[in-house]
């Protein structure tokens, strides 16, 4: 076999009896090494531990949406700028430079993983995003929700977060976006957002409840969605304390990843 060079951009398939594609997965056995010590009798016992596991991968990658609570703040308009300037190739002035939009600090997207060696013994490695099957951030649709009616555009003017070059440039089609209207409970969000919540969702909580779920799987299906993840970005909660009754437990609601599914063996 020739050599591999030390970077690959290919995809790779795993030649292991451990790891087994199918049409559909990736499926994949794990065995997790661990020890624990032990005082027993005036002793201390050291016991190797090995705990089992199956990654089951979808092979698909699903059109994914994501909704942003706070869509109409600083982090949700820089994100929806973001994933529009990188799909539509932007460059820009800076007061330095000009600059071309990139994915530069995303851990998935700019980050590359040690594969293995090469026949050589040098290191191979390939780009984080290419481990497994992964959504494309360009290909994301975005929506979300805020307590202000303003458009998108206006308040990435208001956040003063991005270049004015590239506002410029982002301006008009972002000033089309305008965020649905969000939960607001006066009790439990900062004193000074009260002055823009002019963008309400009305009713009891059940019935806000409802709504907001309505709003998932509309946003789902008008934009042809397989898979939806609701992110929160309104980072202007007030200071509640920590009531062990309503917070059992330090890990909270697991979460499970979208396209990777564990099972103990």
């Amino acid at each position: 076999m020739d050599a591999v060079d030390g970077f690959v951009s290919e995809q790779f398939e795993v030649q292991s009896d451990k790891v087994k594609y199918t049409a559909e997965h990736i499926l994949a056995e794990y065995e997790y090494q661990t020890t624990t010590v032990e005082a027993q009798g005036g002793k201390i016992k050291v016991t190797p531990k090995v705990d089992a596991f199956e990654f089951q991968t979808d092979r698909k990658v699903p059109k994914l949406g994501i909704m942003l609570v706070g869509l109409g703040g600083n982090n949700g308009t820089t994100f929806v700028a973001g994933i529009l300037a990188n799909r539509k190739g932007l460059s820009w002035q800076t007061k330095e430079r000009e600059v071309k939009a990139n994915y530069l600090g995303s851990l998935t997207q700019a980050s590359t993983v040690k594969l293995g060696n090469n026949s050589a013994g040098d290191p191979v490695h390939v780009p984080l995003k290419n481990m497994l099957p992964m959504v494309e951030p360009n290909d994301v649709e975005v929506g979300g929700w805020d307590i202000s009616a303003m458009p998108l555009g206006d308040a990435m003017k208001k956040s003063k977060v991005l270049d004015v070059d590239l506002q410029r440039q982002l301006y008009d089609e972002m000033n089309t976006m305008v965020p649905l209207p969000s939960v607001y409970f006066p009790s439990f969000i900062a004193a000074n957002q009260r002055d823009r919540a002019d963008h309400t969702l009305k009713g009891s909580k059940q019935e806000q409840m409802e709504q907001i779920r309505k709003d998932i799987r509309d946003f789902k299906a008008a934009r042809g969605c397989d898979k939806i993840i609701v992110l929160w970005t309104a980072n202007t909660e007030r200071f509640a304390e920590v009531r062990p009754a309503a917070c059992p437990s330090a890990l909270g609601p697991c979460v499970r990843p979208s396209c990777t599914r564990l099972r103990r063996r």
